[in-house]
């Protein structure tokens, strides 16, 4: 069975993937570990690198996850794209249980993906996706957990208000038309 995380229906995926609507799972609070889980989900092994650019689809504003957040990531079990780390941390959304306590477990760790371990998983996950020719999964393969490659919530915010010095970001006033100066 697939095993999904943050694939809501304001992504537009298949009722068979879609967790529901994101804005119908917003909590207060979330797992009292969580930004160790957040940190756990941005160092996974990517499986996809889209080259898109998305926002925020509660808020609309650019996130620390923005450029390819659609992209897959895995820990060899568990699938998620690349911006759940930020729904989590934004909005606290619920976690299945055997996902969090496989963290747990794992102390927050991200495992190596062990190719002839992960190979059927992969295999799922193509045929869940509905991709047509992708190559199998190299078996023989062992990936490491890279470090964590994002930066953290507050250091995004950080530097987002360094790039846009204080101040009115508004619409400019209109300058006034060639002519109307003059009366015509």
């Amino acid at each position: 069975m697939l095993r999904l995380l943050g694939f809501f229906d304001d992504f537009g995926y298949s009722s068979a993937l879609a967790a529901g609507p994101l804005r119908a799972q917003v909590q207060a609070t979330g797992e009292p570990d969580e930004a160790e889980i957040v940190e756990y989900l941005d160092t996974g092994h990517h499986l996809t690198h889209f080259m898109e650019a998305g926002v925020d689809v509660v808020t609309g504003e650019v996130h620390r996850h923005t450029s390819g957040c659609s992209s897959l990531v895995t820990d060899g079990v568990w699938v998620w794209r690349a911006d759940f780390a930020h729904y989590l941390e934004a909005y606290h959304v619920p976690l299945p249980e055997p996902f969090v306590a496989r963290v747990r477990s794992l102390r927050h760790q991200m495992p190596d993906l062990v190719g002839a371990e992960f190979a059927p998983v992969f295999d799922e996950i193509v045929l869940g996706f509905g991709w047509a020719d992708v190559e199998p999964w190299d078996t023989a393969s062992v990936l490491h957990p890279r470090s964590r490659v994002v930066p953290t919530r507050a250091e995004f915010t950080a530097r987002v208000r360094q790039e846009r010095p204080a101040g009115p970001w508004g619409k400019a006033p209109r300058k006034p038309r060639r002519g109307r100066e003059h009366g015509f």
